[in-house]
């Protein structure tokens, strides 16, 4: 396992000497000969410059990060290569030396090849050029997992402080809830908290034929897929982690996204695209561009907004971000592409797909029957959140179900007087009993719901290490991550001026060297992998949508001095807001001075007393990280949807394409981390990374587990 390799890069595989098509006098394209592929001696002559393959880090023949495992195996460190552009602080005089002029034109391959459809938009046009026919919505249920997992709670309180019976119908719902089954009316029905089903979330592209339906040796012009997600709060879920394009290798294709924006849900639709380069005799090359499809304001809350996306040849996919860059992180979710492959690097153990890691965890079909989904739930770490709620659920269930009159005991003997009394003092023994237990899985059931709600802490029984600059925690097939050394006074720039504290930012990182520690944990019962990727910064990036920074477009005045959130604590019952101040039990606050009190942000975290400051009373600060709750503000009164311009809320740093590398793990050697021990205490793994480049604008650290994506994912500003 120490040698694991992900093949999303194929970094071994030698680029061959062609003509075809010249990109010649497009942007800084050029053909030259010279170190482009990784591990190729000597050099290779291909097409170069940005929108063709800005040339990978590194030189002299050497092209990866120089990675290294200590003799005990608990720590790994590493080095990145020197950093092409010139060493500028992006943030003290922007956009920084690795920002590329925009270019009016698709990305083109290595052999020159034109790739359609990785233009996401043109210079001075707020028109998406990859968005496939007008948005459609449509009207849904607004209510979150979240909402109704107080409502459940807040009854179970209602329950314990009046000493009344349980609602079993309410546990079950509780319990279906946690694990995806389905529940009338509600738009994330069959979505499950418990990330136990990756097995179930794989999707095939469906061909499309010159006469529509393909039939067998009609020739592919097209495909398509669907794609469901949700959004709420700090969660994006999709019911697809994996998409197979294998009919559409050679045709441009699209993806229908069917999106249902929750209660706390608005945003931004961000899906990013990562490509692969191309080989000459037709094989996965090295990393190409990425790059943000679209950026379309989804403002509603309950709607369903359906968006079809166009995406380049499948031969190229690699994966698909859907970024929430409101609350980032965590609020992100990943596509991957079904036919990539992970080799765990030992003698004689073959390659296998991404989808076969979670079957091969999970089982191959968790949600086939009851049996199937214990087995795979079981799978998931005691530590987590979900799987504590799950845990209490059931047991609270199983023990109201109980008769506990079969307890009460009477003496041989006694008269029927004395019986009697006998039985009514051990009822109320009995029942004083079931009360003390009742209490105690509702006070245990609100701590793992607060804990499930915020993956921007560590949740009980992990402690951060101080020497890290951010601790993870694999659990539940995702990352909750620590706050620790991440506070600071934002930028002084766009949006960023407004942001006061900052959970998930890196302020200190702004020039080489920079050195990035990072402790990981692991509670799942099973083997979590740990990669880290750079956007642009070494390679560098290019601004598209121009027209994002809602500062001047929608801020009604400038606020130069910090200003407290003021706000009211409330409580969500029966799906109506209910100011209760002084209550310190649910996380809700609603606003005092914005337009929009059904988005409620805290003014207080409730883990340290610490009270959040923001510069701006319009776009308050959020609890999850450096973007706004903005206001629902239409951007064409006539046509919400796709009347121009269509602008997004954005920032002053760029959605646009970039050119991604590989700073950690993957082709440089797989870093990963043991399953939970025997006795519940978590594995660890620490990482050391040596930046020696400047980062990018829009993102400075991302880093995921490649075996378990989806939503295995904790991005840092």
């Amino acid at each position: 396992m120490k040698n694991l390799i992900i093949s999303l890069a194929a970094m071994s595989l030698l680029f061959i000497e062609t003509a075809s098509a010249t990109p010649e006098g497009i942007g800084n394209c050029h053909f030259t000969t010279g170190n482009f592929a990784p591990g190729v001696e000597g050099g290779v002559s291909g097409w170069i410059g940005h929108p063709c393959p800005q040339p990978r880090p590194g030189n002299g023949g050497f092209f990866g990060s120089q990675q290294t495992l200590s003799d005990d195996g608990t720590k790994t460190t590493v080095i990145t290569p020197e950093g092409q552009h010139e060493a500028v602080n992006p943030f003290d005089k922007p956009p920084g030396s690795n920002f590329l002029l925009t270019v009016d034109s698709n990305l083109f391959d290595f052999n020159g090849n034109e790739m359609p459809n990785t233009q996401p938009s043109r210079l001075g046009d707020d028109t998406y050029l990859l968005q496939d026919g007008p948005v459609l919505r449509k009207k849904i249920d607004p209510t979150s997992p979240a909402e109704d997992l107080d409502h459940i709670i807040d009854a179970l309180e209602a329950n314990v402080a009046n000493n009344t019976a349980v609602d079993l119908a309410l546990v079950q719902t509780g319990i279906d809830i946690l694990e995806g089954n389905a529940i009338a009316g509600r738009a994330y029905s069959g979505f499950p908290m418990l990330h136990y089903t990756g097995p179930n979330k794989i999707k095939v592209v469906e061909p499309i034929c010159t006469n529509g339906t393909c039939q067998s040796g009609d020739t592919v012009i097209g495909g398509n897929v669907d794609v469901n997600m949700i959004y709420w709060d700090q969660h994006i879920e999709a019911d697809t982690a994996f998409i197979d394009p294998s009919a559409v290798q050679d045709v441009p294709w699209t993806i229908t996204y069917h999106v249902n924006i929750l209660t706390g849900g608005i945003e931004d639709f961000s899906p990013m695209t990562m490509n692969f380069d191309q080989t000459p005799d037709g094989q996965r090359g090295p990393f190409h561009a990425s790059m943000d499809q679209t950026y379309f304001p989804m403002l509603d809350e309950g709607t369903q907004y359906t968006i079809k996306i166009k995406q380049s040849l499948g031969k190229y996919y690699n994966l698909t971000y859907t970024w929430g860059w409101r609350i980032h992180p965590p609020r992100v979710q990943v596509t991957e592409n079904a036919l990539k492959k992970g080799s765990s690097g030992e003698p004689g153990v073959e390659a296998k797909t991404l989808p076969q890691w979670e079957i091969d965890v999970f089982g191959d079909d968790p949600k086939g029957s009851e049996a199937n989904k214990l087995a795979a739930i079981a799978k998931i770490g005691e530590l987590s959140p979900a799987k504590r709620l799950w845990t209490l659920f059931r047991e609270l269930k199983n023990d109201q179900s109980s008769n506990t009159s079969a307890n009460i005991i009477v003496p041989k003997g006694s008269n029927l007087m004395v019986a009697t009394a006998i039985q009514a003092v051990q009822q109320a023994q009995q029942k004083q009993q079931d009360q003390g237990q009742l209490k105690q899985i509702v006070s245990d059931l609100r701590a793992a719901y607060l804990d499930w709600s915020d993956r921007t802490k560590l949740p009980a029984g992990v402690t951060a290490d101080p020497n890290a600059t951010i601790t993870l925690l694999y659990v539940n097939n995702t990352i909750y991550g620590s706050r620790q050394g991440l506070a600071g006074d934002g930028t002084t720039q766009g949006p960023a001026s407004f942001k006061g504290t900052c959970n998930g930012c890196v302020h200190d990182w702004v020039k080489r060297p920079y050195t990035y520690n990072v402790t990981l944990y692991n509670a799942d019962h099973f083997v979590h992998g740990y990669m880290n990727v750079d956007f642009g910064g070494s390679r560098g990036w290019e601004n598209q949508f121009q027209d994002t920074d809602p500062s001047t477009q929608l801020a009604q005045e400038i606020h130069t001095d910090p200003t407290l959130i003021v706000g009211s604590r409330t409580d969500i019952v029966n799906g109506e807001v209910v100011v209760s101040d002084g209550n310190v039990v649910d996380d809700h606050v609603l606003l005092d001075n914005t337009e929009n009190p059904a988005k409620a942000a805290l003014a207080t975290d409730l883990s340290t007393g610490d009270s959040v400051v923001t510069n701006d009373r319009i776009f308050p600060m959020n609890t999850g990280g450096t973007e706004e709750f903005l206001q629902a503000t239409p951007r064409n009164e006539s046509d919400l949807d796709n009347g121009l311009p269509q602008m997004g809320s954005g920032c002053f740093f760029t959605f646009g394409r970039n050119y991604a590398w590989p700073n950690a793990g993957g082709p440089w050697g797989g870093i990963y981390v043991p399953p939970v021990a025997s006795d519940g205490t978590p594995s660890m793994h620490k990482v050391e990374i040596h930046y020696n480049f400047e980062p990018s604008r829009r993102l400075k650290i991302y880093q995921f587990d490649p075996l378990h994506h989806d939503t295995a994912i904790y991005s840092l500003h």
